[in-house]
């Protein structure tokens, strides 16, 4: 069966260029995980997490699962389908990576490791983006230009400071699993089946369509038949079997049905989703979203996914209100159309390199792609940075003194968003939602020992505050301790 676009020169580069390509994109990657970690930090202490209450829980799902205790959970979100905890094992979702994770947090149990953790791991696209344009173009200087586009790719930005996340953990593993695929690496696509099925249920859908991925190279019927075969039994079977059974053991026999049922609701119509769906890429992806044309093979596997997330949970503009955590939705579509993108680059730059001048084109081409990408992460970024902040410096400083005063064994009810700071705790509660409550609510027992509330809540009004006293009231937060 012939491939698409076969390999025009299959000869491989020089060893040292490469050597020393991969030296600067190691050094690259060092820089962008120094450099996106600070900023992540810099946003925690800010309370500016994309959604604090969710850092809460995995804190608070680490911390315990590493002091031994595997109930007792009290930060539990909710989804459509079933609500986290009390105990460890059960779990809305099934990411195993969580227990790969463990022995790095044990080291430092605490909310900015989680941070840190997903700032190294996601950038690790750099030297996947490089690898796969290696792969596809046998060429050091393209695969090089690739590696430095990428960090300047809009939405990945949003995606690395969302908090801590297994979906996010996922994307330089779609990019290795492509590779492997197309260049029929066992080795390769093994190591990326197996992270990505560890990140979340999510990706043995995305595996299962692999095996559709047109090879890089001309190769037998039998053999492309079996590729085929091999992925979308492996990602069918884990969605099937392996999620929905864990679902209907740890939730319940109907859970499966319930997690289907959360995709039917409304959606946007056919032209709000077109003009959604290509802000999303343009806007979002830059010259990945154009580049993925010229690979139509891989960037039809991107199609469900862009639809599916621009007709009911995405639109660029969330990205200037608080709910621009949902950004992580995006990671399946943004990680094929990159993907598709690199593939075809690597096309365009083989053919560039291949006219006279062929150098010259490709710096030209370069500094192009450059320029749209800039656009695409200066727009992004702007957007993101018009949401108001939560709090002042000043209150912030304040906020932060009662926070550190909290002892590990007293037990809190918070605002969501000074709840991950305040997760490193036995028992972590909020007032938001009635799930989120402690049990016996209005009734608090004497280990609820503060109250961080904001001050518009009507939950600083009522007979439960009897016991407490006001240590700090500011422009947005009133902070309550349990009178001794």
């Amino acid at each position: 069966m012939a491939a698409t676009h076969p390999a025009e020169n299959d000869a491989r580069p020089d060893h040292a260029a490469v050597t020393r390509a991969w030296i600067a994109v190691v050094i690259l990657t060092a820089v962008m995980t120094a450099g996106s970690g600070a900023v992540s930090l810099a946003r925690y202490h800010k309370l500016e997490s994309g959604w604090s209450w969710d850092l809460a829980y995995y804190n608070q799902w680490f911390w315990k699962l590493v002091h031994g205790q595997l109930k007792g959970l009290t930060v539990r979100p909710a989804s459509a389908y079933a609500i986290e905890g009390p105990q460890l094992w059960k779990m809305n979702y099934l990411a195993p990576v969580r227990l790969v994770i463990a022995p790095i947090y044990a080291l430092a149990p605490d909310p900015r490791t989680l941070l840190v953790i997903q700032c190294v791991i996601f950038w690790w696209v750099i030297p996947a983006a490089f690898g796969l344009v290696l792969a596809e173009s046998r060429s050091v200087p393209l695969a090089l230009g690739a590696a430095f586009l990428v960090p300047l790719s809009g939405l990945l930005w949003p995606l690395v400071w969302n908090d801590f996340r297994e979906l996010q953990l996922a994307l330089p593993f779609v990019l290795h699993t492509v590779q492997g695929v197309r260049q029929r690496s066992v080795r390769l696509a093994a190591l990326g089946v197996t992270v990505l099925l560890a990140c979340r249920q999510e990706f043995a859908v995305m595996i299962a369509t692999f095996g559709f991925l047109p090879p890089a190279r001309e190769e037998s019927l039998s053999r492309t038949i079996a590729w085929r075969q091999a992925l979308t039994l492996l990602g069918a079977a884990w969605f099937l079997f392996a999620f929905f059974g864990y679902l209907a053991f740890v939730v319940g026999r109907f859970a499966p049905d319930h997690y289907l049922n959360q995709f039917q609701g409304p959606r946007a119509s056919i032209p709000e989703t077109l003009r959604t769906s290509t802000e999303t890429l343009l806007f979002g992806l830059g010259c990945w979203a154009i580049l993925a044309l010229f690979a139509p093979r891989v960037f039809v596997l991107a199609i469900p996914w862009i639809w599916g997330i621009c007709s009911a949970r995405w639109a660029n503009r969330v990205l200037e209100t608080t709910s621009w955590h949902h950004v992580r939705y995006t990671l399946p579509a943004t990680s094929l159309v990159l993907a598709a993108g690199l593939v075809g680059y690597a096309r365009i730059g083989r053919w560039l390199l291949a006219r006279k001048h062929g150098m010259l084109l490709l710096m030209g081409f370069l500094i192009g792609c450059a320029a749209v990408n800039l656009e695409s992460a200066f727009d992004t970024i702007g957007r993101l940075e018009r949401k108001p902040p939560n709090y002042s410096a000043a209150e912030l400083e304040e906020i932060w003194g009662w926070i550190q005063a909290v002892r590990p064994d007293e037990g809190v009810i918070a605002d969501y968003t000074v709840t991950a700071p305040l997760s490193s705790r036995q028992r972590l509660y909020s007032y938001i939602l009635e799930d989120n409550l402690p049990p016996g609510f209005p009734n608090l027992d004497r280990g609820i020992g503060w109250l961080f509330v904001k001050n518009d809540s009507p939950f600083l009004r009522g007979a439960h505050l009897t016991g407490f006293e006001t240590v700090h009231h500011g422009r947005v937060l009133t902070i309550l301790h349990r009178v001794p």
